[in-house]
């Protein structure tokens, strides 16, 4: 007789859905709700992610920050420790650890990029092949990349470094941000 095709054994759907993945704690040191953030990143909507917490680190910040709409660097060492681990480790829970201000920080002080920005931001895909800085729009134009599977380790959240990179460096040595990157 005729030979017949082969076809290949597909698994069940359920076998093909990702693993529970354990849910951190949503803790906080000042009734700060980080649900809003969880449920962004469980979702992989890393663009609404990456605003919750840009939000999140304002009202963090207190008032001032809330009137103005951005942190001062010298603020960032009063952001509350338990409330920015906890920002940390919902990055890292939902995006299979790829992604967080840890990862950035654990890259930051590697030997290979030492404490250069230039070379962090090359590593987490801020800039362009040619070395241009990505750029960061609230729309269209926004050239940053939302993808999980698409991204670089480390690319997210985003830090604004237009008023300079003291606010990113400070977030990089936050104690809460440097405890856990040891963990990673």
């Amino acid at each position: 007789g005729a030979p017949r095709a082969r076809v290949a054994a597909r698994a069940p759907a359920a076998m093909c859905a990702p693993a529970a993945v354990a849910e951190p704690p949503l803790e906080t040191e000042c009734e700060f709700d980080h649900k809003p953030l969880a449920a962004a990143l469980k979702a992989g909507d890393l663009l609404e992610a990456d605003r919750i917490t840009r939000e999140s680190l304002i009202k963090l910040a207190g008032e001032q920050a809330v009137r103005r709409n951005f942190v001062y660097f010298t603020e960032v060492k009063r952001l509350p420790y338990t409330d920015i681990a906890t920002v940390d480790a919902l990055w890292r829970t939902y995006t299979g650890g790829k992604q967080g201000y840890s990862v950035q920080s654990k890259f930051l002080r590697s030997p290979r990029i030492g404490g250069g920005l230039a070379a962090l931001y090359k590593k987490i895909g801020w800039c362009h092949k040619d070395g241009k800085l990505r750029r960061w729009t609230d729309g269209d134009g926004n050239e940053f990349i939302y993808d999980n599977e698409d991204a670089p380790d480390g690319h997210l959240p985003l830090t604004n470094t237009l008023r300079g990179t003291r606010l990113l460096t400070e977030l990089m040595q936050h104690p809460a941000i440097v405890d856990a990157s040891k963990g990673n």
